[in-house]
């Protein structure tokens, strides 16, 4: 597999597990459910979108999935992310970390390093995204040239 999926237990096995259970629990709303995997999957996205944006690349046809060499870039960031939900600050070592984890990703982006390929590629123009407002091309009626003042 040149893709995996990351989950829980991909970050009980990376940290502390008392960081990603305290996410879970500590000051939820009534009804609220937990927020590691949220923040999992907001992570996968952005690192998905990066990895799209090189031309060179394809995505795996399954949303949850990453490159598997990206894994360590992945937990680094969700742990950031986990910690900030709960009003951690984040150490030193924590904001270089995520800084490299961010210049890395943009490395690819850039296709100035290469990823796993996919095992179940879809091209990366299939990857749904939200569609940019479109505001059209309506004749303007009021210009500098028809208006005075």
């Amino acid at each position: 597999m040149n893709w995996i999926t990351i989950t829980k237990a991909t970050l009980y096995d990376a940290r502390i597990a008392a960081l990603i259970d305290a996410c879970d629990t500590a000051a939820l709303a009534v009804n609220q459910s937990a927020r590691s995997p949220g923040i999992i999957q907001g992570v996968v996205d952005d690192i998905r979108r990066k990895v799209a944006s090189c031309r060179h690349n394809q995505l795996d046809a399954d949303l949850t999935t990453i490159p598997k060499g990206l894994k360590n870039i992945a937990v680094t960031l969700i742990i950031a992310k986990l910690k900030m939900a709960i009003e951690q600050d984040l150490g030193e070592d924590d904001r270089r970390e995520v800084a490299t984890a961010n210049a890395n990703l943009n490395r690819v982006a850039n296709c100035d390093d290469v990823v796993d390929q996919p095992d179940d590629a879809v091209d990366a123009a299939m990857e749904p995204t939200v569609a940019p407002p479109s505001f059209g091309t309506r004749c303007r009626h009021f210009t500098d040239t028809t208006q005075n003042g």
